[in-house]
C-alpha cells in the first residue's frame, strides 16, 4: 500500500507509472479511451494525462482523440441501428423525451458541438440521445471531429508534463483552477441547454 502511495505522490514514482504504462504500447492508451465511450464511470481526464505523459504530447493527443471519436460513432452508430426503432414507442410516451429530440433535430448542431467540447460532459448519455434522433449520420461524425479535438486539446494543455507540478506548484494550481472552470462551465451548459428545450 505504501508502495502504490509513493507511486503517485512522489515525481519519481509517476515517472515510473508512466514509463510502464509506455512499455505496454499505445493500443492499451487506445483501448482505454475508446472504453470509456460505453463505459462512462472511466474517468477520461486521467486516462488521456496517462496517454500524453506516457507516448509523449502529439502520439498521446493522436491516440486519445481517434479512440475518442471511434468509441463514441461506435456508440451512435450501435444505438440507431438496434435500438432506434423500438425506443421511438418509448419516447412516445414521455413529452420530455420528445421535446430534447424535437430541439437535437432543429438546432442540434451547435449545441452538440459546444456540448461535446467540454471535458465533463457525459459524452456516452449524449452519443445515445443523438443516435434516437434525426440528425444524419456523417453530420454526427463532423461534429465529434471538430469537438473532440477540442476536448482532447484542453485535457492536453492541463496534463502535458505532470511530474513539472512538483517543481512548480503555481502550475499545478492554475491547471486545478482551469480544471474546475471547465467542471463548472460544463455543468452550467448543460442546465443551459435543459432550459431551451423546455421553451
Amino acid at each position: 500500500m505504501n508502495e502504490f502511495i509513493e507511486l503517485l505522490t512522489t515525481e519519481q514514482g509517476i515517472e515510473m507509472l508512466f514509463q510502464r504504462f509506455g512499455d505496454l504500447g499505445f493500443i492499451v492508451g487506445f483501448l482505454l479511451v475508446f472504453a470509456e465511450a460505453f463505459l462512462p464511470i472511466l474517468p477520461l481526464v486521467f486516462i488521456v494525462i496517462l496517454n500524453i505523459n506516457s507516448y509523449g504530447v502529439i502520439v498521446g493527443f493522436l491516440v486519445s482523440y481517434a479512440a475518442s471519436v471511434a468509441g463514441s460513432y461506435l456508440v451512435f452508430l450501435t444505438v440507431r441501428s438496434l435500438f432506434r426503432k423500438p425506443a421511438h414507442k418509448y419516447i412516445e410516451k414521455h413529452e420530455k423525451l420528445e421535446r430534447m429530440l424535437k430541439f437535437i433535430d432543429e438546432r442540434g448542431f451547435t449545441f452538440l458541438f459546444i456540448l461535446l467540447s467540454l471535458p465533463f460532459t457525459p459524452s456516452s448519455v449524449v452519443n445515445v440521445i443523438t443516435a434516437l434522433s434525426n440528425i444524419r449520420r456523417h453530420v454526427y461524425l463532423y461534429i465529434l471531429l471538430a469537438s473532440k479535438f477540442i476536448m482532447i486539446l484542453s485535457m492536453t494543455l492541463v496534463g502535458y508534463d505532470i511530474t513539472s507540478f512538483f517543481d512548480s506548484p503555481l502550475k499545478m494550481i492554475l491547471s486545478l483552477v482551469f480544471l474546475v472552470l471547465l467542471y463548472l462551465l460544463s455543468k452550467w451548459y448543460q442546465k443551459y441547454l435543459e432550459r431551451k428545450m423546455k421553451k
